[in-house]
């Protein structure tokens, strides 16, 4: 048993030192209309580090590259050496070698097809080539290392969507190794899940996300998938605040955030990640930032079974089960404080859900969820909203305590998450929560049951949830090339064409 013990501590050790010596940064980037202007800008970002970097990563779509700007690569091949290929990945290669580091950007890619072949894509039949979002990797000398092409697109409407998901590893030098996914892939089983069995240390994350009230703001999403597998994220995330786009940050599985945020008010910031020591901030300080941020509702929120909340009962054990078949147990201990006359408060409802959900008529998924969300009143349909006006908002009710527990079908097709959200739209610090989960057996049915705790009081509450998927129920694909509906196709025209003008 000592020698097993020994064995085990030299591991967490060894683990642990992987990161002793580690720079990262994650750049928060809010584009220009022009790729070489945005090029630019990446140097003058990577000029500007003092810190002698290992990795450098830059978020989804925010170099401004489309068809038209559309790379021809291959791996191995170092774009800083050659004159052949487009100036921007020329010198944004060079910009790696200069600054002798690891550089993960996005782009499109072209790639050959053939014609021919039974079912071309649009963009085959049109243009003799497939376009890929997709991810690259420049090592220190500026070579191509690794490129990924984003399997679960989004509204993506002219971009090719990749045969199978790719599993992509990268070895560093650095002694890490690094998996690689964008954006909406998060949520889904392939490629992201499928990543952790290779033995990986982290994720290079670049990402364009809409934050979405109650489960899904950029930062919750990425804590609860990083948390949940207890797996370093890296994520760099586009910045728009008119299209709720925003939210970067190292977050070190369940030691969480370590250094992020989100440039509520628009604009640029670099994290730098060095060590795990966590920054200190103030929740109502970021709420305030946020006013302006524009933030998505989750509609399928009225489908939840769901309980307002009665803050005047200081202590409850309450079960709500969705149609019979999924249960959440909730055990709270409240107080509640004066409530002012001239000041908005939140009150909350339990809820419960089992089934399908859509991802703004793009994408459908089964999700499993157990939660305690704010409302603006105590109607459901007000739930997942936020008060316009942070000064106007006032905090009667202090959660001593919240217990979360129900139970899950214990296999790879369904995984759970730890997810939460305070007034600043970030997620509660892991430090100040416990997430477990226990194998238990019922009715002959293997199942994993997780609890998710409160270790301290909370306040500022908008969200605290076990948010879990379930994969057997296979998500609805057909509109996962980017063919969207005709009143969907509209309206992501219509953000594209603000987002590309700024």
């Amino acid at each position: 048993m000592r020698f097993l013990a020994l064995c085990l501590s030299v591991l967490a050790f060894s683990k642990a030192s992987k990161w002793e010596n580690v720079t990262i940064a994650v750049v928060e980037y809010q584009p220009v209309a022009n790729i070489s202007t945005n090029t630019k800008h990446y140097i003058e970002i990577l000029r500007n580090i003092t810190q002698n970097l290992d990795l450098i990563v830059f978020p989804e779509d925010t170099l401004r590259s489309n068809r038209e700007t559309a790379v021809e690569f291959q791996l191995s091949q170092t774009p800083c050496d050659s004159d052949t290929f487009p100036q921007f990945f020329h010198d944004l290669s060079c910009a790696a070698r200069v600054s002798h580091t690891y550089l993960a950007l996005n782009l499109v890619e072209k790639v050959k097809c053939n014609t021919s072949a039974p079912n071309p894509s649009e963009n085959c039949k049109k243009f003799g080539f497939y376009y890929y979002n997709t991810d690259v990797v420049f090592d220190r000398n500026g070579s191509i290392i690794s490129r990924y092409h984003k399997y679960n697109l989004f509204g993506e409407y002219d971009r090719d969507k990749p045969e199978t998901p790719e599993e992509i590893i990268t070895e560093t030098d650095f002694g890490l190794k690094l998996g690689i996914f964008t954006c909406f892939d998060i949520l889904f089983k392939a490629p992201a899940q499928e990543l952790l069995k290779h033995g990986i240390d982290a994720v290079i994350y670049p990402t364009m996300w809409f934050s979405e009230l109650p489960f899904l703001t950029a930062m919750q999403a990425q804590q609860m998938w990083s948390h949940g597998h207890n797996i370093t994220l890296l994520a760099a995330g586009a910045n728009s605040p008119l299209e709720g786009s925003g939210g970067s940050g190292v977050y070190r599985g369940g030691k969480g955030l370590v250094v992020g945020g989100v440039v509520a008010e628009g604009g640029t910031q670099t994290f730098v990640y060095q060590n795990d020591k966590k920054q200190a901030s103030d929740v109502d300080e970021l709420g305030r930032k946020m006013d302006g941020f524009y933030l998505q509702t989750d509609e399928s929120v009225l489908d939840y079974m769901s309980s307002a909340f009665d803050p005047h009962v200081q202590s409850s054990n309450t079960t709500i089960c969705y149609k019979e078949v999924f249960c959440c147990m909730f055990q709270i201990k409240s107080t509640l404080g004066e409530v002012k006359p001239n000041l908005d408060f939140y009150t909350y409802h339990l809820v419960a859900y089992s089934g399908f959900r859509s991802y703004s008529g793009v994408r459908n998924a089964t999700i499993e969820v157990c939660g305690i969300i704010a409302c603006l009143n105590s109607s459901l349909s007000s739930c997942g909203q936020r008060f316009a006006h942070y000064d106007q908002i006032q905090w009667p009710v202090t959660f001593e305590k919240i217990t979360i527990t129900a139970k899950f079908e214990n296999n790879e097709n369904h995984t759970q998450f730890p997810n939460s959200l305070l007034s600043s739209i970030r997620p509660i610090d892991t430090s100040e929560t416990a997430w477990s989960g226990s194998e238990v057996t019922e009715n002959g049915k293997n199942l994993i049951e997780r609890k998710f705790s409160i270790t301290k009081p909370q306040n500022r509450l908008l969200t605290f949830a076990i948010w879990g998927r379930n994969f057997e129920d296979h998500d609805d694909d057909k509109n996962s090339s980017g063919v969207l509906s005709p009143v969907w196709a509209s309206l992501c025209a219509s953000l594209f064409v603000i987002y590309k003008l700024k």
